[in-house]
């Protein structure tokens, strides 16, 4: 029999286990829920009604049964409150707001000029500002507003951000950005909030075992095992475009050498191509030069076509690894990089998957690409708050 100090405990992980049900398979009826959760009729029944009577759910009209009255189905409340999701990328930031059912109402982008974390808080302010006057919106329907960032979070105790794209090393940004936004809000990994998104509601959906990639500038990876994010000891895990592929290759943004970040990354492409032909002239403009790139693969010329056989081999190399080290059912290919090229990508990278995984990971081994496109860590970042309300949190209440 539970004891009484740990009866709140098992009703938080009740109410959590029922409403990432409803939420990821609604409609359902009360019976759905408890013959998918194995919580009892009656507690689902408490459960709901607690649930109904806040808004949070609502009833969404009947579906038969054999032999007894019709069950009524329960859906979450897109108007329950509102989400907020934010990407700070290194040339803009974008800020969505959505409804309580991840259909996004709105959405602000902003330039980036630079990299400092006062900047990217200021701009946080600002698209907060302008979505609020936009929409006629109140604050306080926001539940809360998560922020996708390129790097390193650290949850324990202070929340630091180490972003190696920028510079940054151990910045207390939530702390800065405590003082300029009043809406609760959450920090963590952008390629982490991307695979939320992918394997809740995207081409990860219905796998428990999933590596989505993200693949921009710079390039990182969030890992599901067995239905859960993972994180590691520090929240770091998913660091994938710093794993070493090129022993003294060539130099990294975060001070070591030969990652994979450096010749997968768009930067990385670009000067591959480069050097397969010396003669191009690449614009000062990342994406403009990856989509001529694009341009140069579609036209079939030569030094495009061998700068994308090497970045292939490169990915398909760091990607083997990732899936005899996890050995997912499903990888996901998104951030804006890997989309531009994803077509070519995907099938250029296969033959070294089939060299380099092992067998037994390759047996049920599928790629494919995101379906978030350049929405994904905005729509993840929004996750991460419905994450956090699952959980209990009482910032997220």
């Amino acid at each position: 029999m539970l004891t009484p100090s740990r009866s709140p405990d098992l009703r938080l992980h009740n109410r959590e286990t029922l409403l990432r049900r409803l939420f990821l398979h609604a409609p359902c009826s009360r019976l759905d829920l408890s013959q998918a959760t194995g919580l009892s009729p009656g507690t689902v029944t408490n459960l709901v009604a607690e649930l109904l009577e806040a808004g949070v759910v609502l009833e969404q009209g009947s579906v038969g049964s054999e032999g007894g009255r019709p069950r009524t189905l329960l859906a979450p409340n897109p108007d329950y409150r509102r989400l907020l999701g934010v990407d700070l990328g290194e040339t803009h930031l974008q800020m969505e707001l959505f409804d309580f059912t991840l259909r996004r109402l709105h959405r602000v982008r902003l330039s980036v000029t630079n990299g400092r974390p006062q900047d990217y808080v200021a701009l946080i302010a600002e698209a907060l500002e302008e979505t609020l006057a936009a929409t006629g919106m109140a604050a306080d329907r926001i539940l809360g507003m998560g922020v996708g960032v390129p790097g390193v979070v650290e949850h324990d105790g202070h929340v630091l951000v180490s972003a190696p794209l920028w510079g940054w090393e151990s910045i207390p940004f939530y702390a800065m950005l405590r003082e300029r936004v009043a809406v609760p809000f959450y920090i963590d990994n952008g390629a982490k909030a991307m695979t939320l998104a992918e394997a809740w509601f995207g081409a990860g959906r219905g796998a428990d075992n999933l590596a989505a990639l993200l693949v921009g500038t710079g390039v990182g990876a969030g890992i599901i095992t067995q239905g859960t994010l993972y994180r590691g000891a520090t929240n770091s895990a998913g660091e994938w475009g710093h794993t070493k592929i090129v022993p003294q290759g060539r130099s990294c943004r975060c001070g070591s050498y030969g990652c994979l970040e450096s010749y997968v990354g768009a930067p990385g492409v670009l000067q591959t191509w480069q050097a397969h032909d010396p003669g191009v002239h690449l614009p000062t403009d990342q994406v403009a030069g990856l989509q001529a790139f694009l341009g140069a693969l579609e036209r079939g010329d030569p030094g495009a076509t061998a700068a994308l056989a090497e970045t292939a081999a490169y990915l398909g190399l760091g990607l083997a690894n990732l899936v005899n080290l996890f050995n997912p059912e499903r990888v996901v290919l998104g951030g804006w990089a890997g989309l531009t090229l994803g077509a070519y990508l995907l099938e250029a990278v296969r033959p070294h998957l089939e060299r380099h995984v092992l067998p037994p990971s390759r047996k049920k081994l599928d790629i494919r690409l995101c379906r978030f496109g350049q929405d994904a860590i905005c729509t993840g970042a929004a996750c991460l708050i419905l994450d956090q309300f699952f959980q209990g949190n009482e910032r997220f209440r």
